[in-house]
């Protein structure tokens, strides 16, 4: 069961799909490493092919290493919905992450939902990570519980307007 940490900052983006929601959290990670912090984690952006969505990758955010996390026909014994999640291409991942989490200043994680959760390597990461003292941002599926921290629901309207909104929260509690 995943458990919020006491005490540290939280952030938790939500919000229906394709409104913005890894966008936003790269806006974030950028403008922290401007500021200065060492942000680890990771981010899982969609693979569209003639603009049709074909899966999804996994990105190391410290070393921008990346590689196949889920795709559609693909061979493998996971599967969530039309898509089979290529496992030891994500534990290669999360190995590079999870060595990078101790020397960061802020914890980053796109995202917390289905998909990572039935994927025993990813869902210890994120376990790690929640359990961390470190300040922590993170995209929230829609269908999963909050945790504690605050919340942001990103929609279309919101999406250019709010992003900052978080930011000068993220940077002021930092301070």
């Amino acid at each position: 069961m995943l458990e919020e940490s006491k005490n540290a900052l939280r952030v938790f983006i939500t919000g229906n799909p394709g409104v913005g929601k890894t966008t936003i959290l790269l806006f974030l990670i950028n403008k922290l490493s401007e500021n200065n912090y060492k942000v680890a984690g990771f981010y899982c952006p969609e693979v569209r092919e003639n603009g049709r969505r074909i899966g999804f990758r996994i990105v190391d955010i410290t070393t921008n290493e990346g590689d196949w996390l889920a795709k559609e026909n693909a061979p493998g014994r996971v599967k969530i919905g039309k898509y089979t999640v290529l496992e030891d291409s994500a534990k290669r991942i999360t190995e590079i992450t999870l060595s990078n989490i101790n020397k960061a200043d802020v914890l980053a994680i796109d995202e917390i939902g289905p998909m990572e959760l039935k994927i025993p390597t990813i869902k210890k990461l994120i376990e790690t990570t929640l359990n961390n003292q470190k300040p922590l941002i993170a995209v929230l599926h829609r269908t999963q519980k909050p945790m504690g921290g605050r919340i942001y629901v990103i929609t279309v309207e919101n999406r250019d307007s709010i992003k900052y909104e978080i930011l000068n929260y993220i940077l002021s509690s930092l301070d």
